[in-house]
């Protein structure tokens, strides 16, 4: 499967990042923490493309992809699906942005694009997705894009699931 991913919605672009984004990546790998090295930077690049390599349709291992905003170019976060834990069932969503974009409705529309991805193109069954129960922002993302709750997990953060039939039914039905 080819390892370049483009997305866009109509403020964001989300993307497979490249080498020439090193600084960006060493920047934002952990928003909530400090900077990463450059070198490191590219080592997460191409432990990412190692991932999408894998990838395929009805077989996820990683993916991650970054979130640029269209009107700056800014790159703001990340947005993907992780199952490189084969001991879970589904891959699982995740987003992360600058805080300075937080309250926006950004998140949402990136989780809903690599949503669609996830089921379209890589034909997955079933996504997953989890957030620390404190963390009511992203619980609320979580139900605006059509995930069903199902209660806390084992670490007593929201867990969420939504299969590829439920979000076809959904789509059918209203603006998910």
């Amino acid at each position: 499967m080819t390892i370049s991913v483009l997305l866009q919605t109509p403020r964001l672009i989300l993307r497979t990042v490249t080498t020439a984004d090193a600084d960006a990546v060493a920047s934002s790998w952990k928003l909530d923490a400090a900077p990463i090295s450059h070198e490191e930077a590219k080592e997460k690049i191409t432990w990412m493309f190692g991932n999408h390599e894998q990838n395929a349709p009805g077989r996820l291992v990683h993916l991650c992809l970054g979130i640029i905003q269209k009107n700056s170019q800014e790159f703001i976060g990340w947005c993907g699906l992780d199952h490189t834990d084969q001991t879970k069932a589904n891959p699982v969503l995740f987003y992360l942005l600058k805080e300075s974009y937080w309250g926006k409705g950004l998140a949402t529309e990136a989780a809903r694009a690599v949503l669609d991805y996830a089921f379209r193109e890589l034909d997955l069954a079933r996504i997953d997705s989890a957030t620390a129960y404190e963390n009511t922002a992203s619980k609320r993302v979580m139900e605006k894009i059509g995930m069903m709750y199902l209660g806390l997990d084992e670490e007593g953060g929201h867990f969420f699931t939504l299969a590829k039939a439920e979000y076809f039914q959904a789509l059918g039905r209203s603006n998910l």
